[in-house]
């Protein structure tokens, strides 16, 4: 199945902006705790992006390696306080060797992985015995998901169907590849309540925060904010609202 692909190069300047320093992400927490559970030495990010979670993790080894597509993703993650080791390549054919790591793990990226199971399957094989894979994100497929983007943005919620796995869809690939003690967890409740005007203030609004907007031409884009100003001039204190779980979904390798 093939996915819209995103050019994170062109973003990656601005990308940090979706992670105030004000703010405690429960998300980073649980993986904190995986990886102490476990006592994870080598950690592989895939889809690591800014840095941002290794750079987390670098509270309990200095053996942190990220994989990234974009460039400029990874020109991004060097400015990271933490010494990480950082590659350039795709998730569905890992640059390592097998039984290389004791703990892999992604946030917010298998959407931008096209082909799941090919994933999966190459999580299994650079992992050691005992370690540990970990997959974080939203599932749009869940029932539960509110998020006002897919109420004012054309296609945002058919494209993100498209590319996310579900939950039990993902244990099911996780089952079948060899992984044990596959569970999974709702480990973060996003509830983001802006009222009026200040929804335009939302730092994920602007387009070239997340990929679901990012996505979009300029005009569908401006389509969506041009309905949600129309909106608050029916009336002003419109309340425009996200609220959604973070789960993850973790199995570990015999």
């Amino acid at each position: 199945m093939t996915h819209p692909r995103l050019n994170y190069d062109k973003i990656s300047s601005d990308y940090n902006q979706r992670y105030p320093s004000t703010f405690h992400w429960a998300r980073g927490d649980a993986l904190l705790e995986l990886a102490r559970h476990i006592d994870a030495k080598a950690v592989l990010e895939v889809g690591s992006g800014t840095g941002y979670w290794l750079n987390l993790l670098n509270q309990g080894t200095s053996q942190l390696y990220g994989l990234d597509f974009s460039a400029g993703m990874i020109a991004q993650a060097k400015n990271q306080s933490a010494p990480l080791k950082l590659t350039r390549g795709i998730a569905t054919q890992l640059p390592f060797r097998a039984e290389s790591f004791d703990l892999l793990y992604c946030v917010d990226a298998i959407h931008h992985f096209g082909d799941h199971v090919a994933f999966v399957n190459e999580a299994f094989r650079v992992l050691k015995p005992g370690g540990a894979l970990a997959v974080i994100g939203h599932d749009p497929h869940s029932g539960d998901f509110n998020w006002y983007f897919y109420d004012y943005f054309d296609t945002v919620y058919e494209t993100d169907l498209r590319r996310y796995p579900s939950s039990d869809g993902l244990k099911e690939m996780m089952n079948r590849t060899g992984f044990q003690n596959v569970e999974r967890r709702n480990i973060e409740h996003v509830l983001s309540i802006h009222e009026g005007e200040k929804v335009l203030d939302d730092p994920f609004i602007k387009q070239n925060a997340t990929s679901q907007l990012a996505l979009l031409s300029r005009e569908t884009y401006e389509a969506g904010i041009e309905r949600i100003k129309a909106d608050l001039k029916k009336d002003s204190r419109m309340v425009f609202k996200s609220d959604f779980w973070v789960r993850m979904v973790m199995g570990i390798k015999p």
